[in-house]
């Protein structure tokens, strides 16, 4: 008799690091608010808020826990605004991220969760 043995836990990628908080980025914001709202299967009812700049994350994780690698880089969307001195954002960024086993050969479907995001920057 073959006994099946539970799979071991799919590794996880290292955490990132927090680039947007160590370089410099947020130096010239005096004010910020943002929140976002993760929407799609199995995505968390709550919303993200950051208004300290010491709070602000690189990369915002996804709930979806058939998703892996997945999420969206809030880090890019602040430098692009700080950049472009662009105080509003409100938008929708797609999770990166693709469902089902990475162990799994074939191709896996993106992820369909999505994030609603409004963003004010208040520039010194």
């Amino acid at each position: 008799m073959r006994v099946n043995q539970p799979k071991e836990s799919v590794k996880k990628r290292p955490p990132r690091k927090n680039l947007v908080a160590l370089d410099g980025t947020l130096d010239a914001v005096s004010r910020m608010h943002l929140s976002i709202w993760e929407k799609g299967k199995e995505a968390s009812p709550f919303e993200v808020r950051m208004v300290h700049r010491d709070a602000v994350r690189e990369h915002v994780d996804r709930s979806n826990p058939f998703c892996y690698n997945g999420g969206i880089c809030l880090g890019d969307l602040l430098r692009e605004m700080v950049c472009g001195r662009q105080e509003e954002f409100i938008g929708t960024s797609f999770c990166t991220g693709q469902e089902g086993d990475p162990e799994d050969l074939g191709p896996h479907p993106s992820c369909a969760t999505r994030f609603e995001i409004n963003a004010t920057l208040r520039f010194r």
